[in-house]
């Protein structure tokens, strides 16, 4: 990898987008007579402008996603660990823009900015606005930057809300697509949240419904926006983290200063816990950086989103994306949950588009995705990257006999895919199209690197993402002994393909009796690499057993190959001892008919 270092002085920059009927319509009827948008842009700019990844920013954050602003000594790009030289959204490759968001105040027009009209800021007149006009501002000003087709769309939480809606309206402008920590539309919980923030807002007598600018002391609702902003925050933050980073602690300034202090402060209710202290600190650096009207605008957009209310249903959305989508969960999210991120993968799924899905077990939160992206890096590294699959010669001989049982051009599902090394074959031998299911993180990341699309399930649960015979083909190589399952699994994968083929170790074959009847132990070898006490395999299936396992589940063994290294065991192969000279069996079983 390049050596990792920042992009260096960006410098902002404002574009006024062209009016041609003199207005800017928004959807519900409100109309701007001036757009002004702020952006950012690092990397490598190519006069094609056919390298360019978009990345759409969270609901507070703005254009400056990586490196240094003008005047500053170090980089303070809000994702700076993951846009830069050598780094997952590598800017020696790609042109990066990002822009702040329509009703922001962070340079594109919003409620703190001046009506042409009046001479005044906006405030209470700045019109009601959605999720689809802050993805249509950004694509105008994309085309004023002489910008047609993405290589990629990037957005987490809220962000990732407006590369769902952008895939399902304009899905010819983009050739891939990452939706990270994200929905289709906020949950319950996560409206209320936004409702408790919006009224601790609008409840502050210093919000004056909104025109507040340069009124009274100037500053605004800030107990308000203040108090949004500490409930907001914990939610991006899991309960484990909360708990763990600050228990019941006490803050020290509270011991310090003696019984005065401490009574001073529990008349106005405050606690002794560092839990309070940490989140007024929050609340303060927000209340300078950030405007109430903007934070009331872009919740409110927020939460009236919906991908699936323009098109009737969700997934007459889906059925509108081209691009390839990588979606992605974190673990302790209370905001944007991993049913969620399952409802946006299984939904493209179904809908028979290109996805992986990969649920990370951070176990921060939310935020994980800003603060703690070593994992996220590898993902969307790996998904932007060129494929370069390295299969061997003995992989190939190794897999020889399950890829001819595959159809040509089958969709085809690798349970515990690992590397990929068996699509990556089907894809180059077959024209095979499909997924993968692996839950290793480093296999699973290895396997979307080679350019396959990955599904982040357990085999030993059901196999939920997938609709009822999505797939023509199923392979279950080497897995069916490692699941604590093994049943249900043949089940599941009989459900979900039409055919299947089942590759096992035969823990009957004639070497394996041998060693285990005449030393007294289990044996090490190729095939079986492993000592007792750290094998994989839990359960030691035998041909034998594997047919009376079918007759019990009503599966037709359509198919059997055995394969044997050792001249005695193929020997036996030859005079029809497959149970006795297999050291590994390769069945293509289906459902029984009628």
């Amino acid at each position: 990898m390049a050596d990792v270092s920042s992009v260096g002085v960006v410098t902002p920059k404002v574009t006024t987008l062209s009016l041609p009927e003199g207005v800017y319509r928004l959807e519900e009827g409100g109309t701007l007579p001036r757009v002004d948008v702020m952006w950012e842009s690092c990397g490598l700019e190519k006069p094609e402008n056919d390298n360019v990844v978009f990345i759409c920013h969270a609901l507070t954050g703005d254009a400056h996603v990586a490196g240094i602003r003008p005047g500053e000594q170090k980089p303070s790009g809000w994702w700076e660990g993951m846009v830069g030289p050598g780094r997952a959204i590598d800017t020696n490759r790609y042109r990066v823009v990002c822009a702040n968001v329509l009703g922001g105040c962070k340079g594109t027009t919003g409620p703190s900015s001046v009506n042409p009209a009046t001479g005044k800021p906006y405030g209470s007149a700045f019109p009601r606005f959605t999720m689809s006009d802050t993805v249509d501002v950004y694509r105008a000003l994309l085309r004023e930057i002489g910008v047609g087709k993405l290589v990629a769309l990037i957005g987490g939480s809220f962000g990732g809300m407006q590369v769902v809606d952008w895939i399902t309206r304009y899905p010819d402008e983009m050739e891939s697509a990452a939706i990270i920590a994200s929905s289709v539309s906020l949950n319950t919980q996560a409206l209320a949240y936004d409702v408790v923030g919006r009224a601790a807002i609008t409840d502050d007598p210093a919000w004056l419904g909104g025109d507040y600018y340069g009124e009274g002391d100037g500053k605004g609702p800030v107990k308000g926006l203040a108090a949004a902003r500490q409930l907001a925050h914990i939610t991006y933050l899991s309960r484990d983290l909360l708990q763990e980073k600050f228990e019941r602690n006490l803050q020290a300034s509270w011991l310090e200063k003696g019984p005065e202090f401490q009574e001073s402060r529990a008349r106005l209710f405050k606690t002794m816990f560092q839990i309070e202290s940490y989140l007024g600190y929050q609340a303060d650096k927000f209340i300078n950086r950030f405007d109430a009207n903007s934070y009331l605008q872009i919740t409110h957009a927020m939460d009236r989103f919906d991908a699936g209310a323009r098109y009737g249903s969700l997934a007459a959305a889906f059925a509108r994306v081209k691009c390839r989508t990588l979606v992605v969960s974190l673990s302790g999210d209370v905001l944007f949950s991993e049913e969620q991120s399952r409802e946006i993968a299984g939904g493209l799924l179904a809908a028979g588009k290109r996805v992986s899905y990969c649920h990370l077990e951070i176990g921060t939160g939310h935020d994980a995705f800003l603060t703690h992206i070593d994992d996220l890096s590898k993902l969307v590294s790996g998904f932007l990257g060129t494929p370069e699959p390295d299969v061997r010669a003995w992989q190939k001989r190794h897999y020889a006999k399950m890829v001819g049982m595959v159809p040509e051009k089958a969709r085809v599902l690798d349970i515990g895919c690992g590397k990929g090394t068996l699509l990556n074959i089907l894809r180059e031998e077959k024209g095979a199209t499909g997924n993968g299911v692996e839950i290793d993180i480093p296999e699973f990341e290895a396997a979307l690197a080679d350019g396959n699309d990955v599904l982040w399930e357990d085999a030993d649960e059901k196999l939920s993402l997938i609709p009822d015979g999505y797939y023509d083909f199923a392979a279950v190589s080497e897995t069916l002994q490692v699941v604590k399952r093994p049943r249900e699994l043949l089940r599941e994968v009989l459900r979900v393909a039409k055919e299947a083929a089942v590759s096992f170790p035969n823990f009957a074959a004639y070497r394996i009796r041998l060693t285990l009847g005449l030393l007294g132990h289990l044996p090490v070898s190729r095939q079986l690499p492993f000592q007792w006490y750290d094998t994989p395999n839990i359960h030691l299936i035998t041909l034998k057993d594997f047919r009376k396992l079918c007759r019990e589940e009503g599966i037709e063994i359509l198919e059997v190959k055995a394969e044997s290294r050792h001249l005695i065991g193929k020997a036996m192969l030859a005079i029809g001892l497959k149970n006795l000279g297999a050291s590994r069996i390769i069945c293509r079983i289906a459902k029984k008919r009628g």
